[in-house]
């Protein structure tokens, strides 16, 4: 079916445009599925969002006015401030007291100047370079952004404060990418502390990801093209896949493990999950394919990562002006919904399943900021309490300790790690991932043949290499055909990159 949303190549920007449309929603009672109409998920016995958390985030999105030489971008989720910028928003502060704050931006240069203002008192701060593993570019999203406390604590008043953020610097043509100012009052710091510390000692091991080295990624969807002919109508697409040509082909290229999308630009789920169902009537098949490809998979001694959407899986709604959420459901019924669908998926798959790697999360603690994630992180260990995950905030600081790898949205090629745990960057903390698309989409949606690699066999065999030196792991996304299989030229430069790390 063809749409008007629908884009001809799945790069991040078009795909955010499609996803923020809310054009998920609109196919939905388009979608044939030889599955009946679930009941609707059952209500909580308990409260899932148990309170508010005590950090305030405060994004462009939310600001009440952003003046100078600052704007939002043209996707609405950071703010692109110059030598004199200022944001200002109305903040409600539960209680009066200090406040510490930190910034979460991409500086290109030093000798930029922040100052934060309340009405009683005013927080002064020099930024630094930002670094990290992106190439900075203008033009292709790959910024290093950083989070850093800033020196001082802000003092609020009990209830509704203007806050200003002034941003200045000497070069009037560089940019500061501001995503977000965090306020967390300075009664609740060892409080978060405390849970930060839990949080790493909760950590799954990822002792078997870095021993895999390298894995594959299959953005295996209903965009997905046949070789040629017609495509496909999706659950006709998963009742022909083969799982074992696919699992031979995964063992030909020897990745260690395969990450799979359950869902992306639509709330598609090739298996009967029945509370997946019960959201999204129509878009499981009756096939369990994911069942399908764990086992034959594990018979080879691959492992199996499944990839959601949780955006998609929660329906969110439509953008508006400012880039803020229309969303279709509360706090309490997102962390619901999680809670359901990963304990029915976990208790499913059980050791088959060796993790999660969700989307979007940058936009989705934007749009619930109360949300358990402590609480969604404990339900991915249903079946498996080592199963790793990874909540992936893009490009911007990650803005969760529950979580046990980087995910490590990269796109293409870029600087490889220096250590196991990332030290600089959005990542700082986590196991050291990278994963980057053979394909400058990341799904392989246009007809025709799947272009060849956009990088080369000699740069990827190096970039690997260098990555595991430092116990770091990467993920390749491979185009794939509709049938499960991929173009030779991808086919070859995985052969001989698993030449040049396994067969020494």
């Amino acid at each position: 079916m063809k749409t008007s949303f629908e884009p001809h190549t799945l790069t991040r920007k078009n795909f955010l445009k499609v996803m923020m449309s809310g054009a998920a929603g609109a196919l939905s009672a388009s979608f044939v599925s030889p599955l009946p109409l679930r009941a609707a998920v059952p209500p909580a016995t308990e409260p899932l969002v148990h309170g508010l958390t005590p950090y305030i985030r405060l994004y462009g999105a939310t600001a009440a006015e952003i003046e100078g030489n600052a704007k939002l971008d043209d996707l609405k989720i950071s703010v692109n401030c110059k030598d004199s910028s200022s944001i200002k928003w109305n903040v409600t502060a539960p209680e009066e007291g200090d406040y510490d704050l930190f910034i979460s931006c991409a500086v290109p240069e030093p000798h930029f100047h922040l100052e934060v203002i309340s009405s009683l008192s005013s927080v002064k701060s020099d930024l630094k370079l930002t670094e990290g593993v992106y190439r900075s570019t203008e033009d292709g999203w790959f910024f290093n952004f950083e989070k850093n406390r800033l020196d001082g604590r802000l003092h609020l008043t009990r209830g509704i404060n203007p806050v200003t953020l002034h941003l200045s610097g000497p070069d009037k043509d560089a940019v500061v990418h501001f995503r977000c100012l965090e306020i967390l009052p300075a009664s609740a710091t060892a409080e978060m502390r405390a849970a930060e510390e839990s949080a790493r000692a909760h950590r799954a091991s990822t002792d078997w990801f870095v021993k895999a080295g390298y894995g594959a990624m299959f953005h295996w969807t209903d965009f997905t093209q046949p070789r040629d002919g017609i495509k496909k109508p999706y659950p006709d697409a998963v009742n022909a896949f083969d799982v074992n040509k696919f699992a031979s082909l995964i063992e030909d290229m020897g990745a260690g493990y395969v990450i799979f999308t359950l869902n992306h630009a639509h709330p598609h789920c090739a298996a009967p999950i029945q509370s997946w169902e019960a959201v999204h009537p129509g878009w499981t098949t009756r096939r369990d394919l994911i069942g399908d490809i764990a086992g034959a998979l594990e018979k080879r001694g691959i492992r199996l990562i499944l990839y959601i959407n949780s955006p998609v899986l929660t329906n969110f709604g439509k953008t508006g002006a400012t880039g803020l959420y229309e969303l279709t459901f509360s706090e309490e019924q997102f962390t619901e919904i999680h809670k359901n669908v990963l304990t029915e998926i976990g208790s499913r798959y059980g050791d088959k399943l060796a993790g999660y790697w969700f989307d979007s999360w940058y936009q989705s603690l934007a749009a619930y900021p109360d949300v358990p994630i402590e609480a969604i992180y404990r339900y991915c260990k249903v079946g498996n309490p080592d199963r790793i995950t990874a909540f992936n905030f893009w490009i911007f600081p990650v803005l969760t300790p529950w979580q046990d790898y980087w995910a490590g949205e990269l796109n293409t090629l870029q600087n490889p790690f220096d250590s196991r745990h990332i030290r600089t960057g959005a990542g700082t903390g986590f196991q050291a991932h990278g994963m980057l698309s053979m394909l400058a989409p990341w799904v392989h949606s246009e007809t025709g043949p799947i272009p060849p690699p956009q990088f080369s066999t000699e740069d990827l065999i190096a970039y690997v290499k260098a990555n595991m030196e430092h116990q770091a792991v990467t993920t390749i996304n491979i185009g794939i055909y509709q049938d499960g299989t991929v173009e030779q030229s991808s086919l070859e430069m995985m052969r001989q990159l698993r030449r040049a790390i396994r067969e020494k």
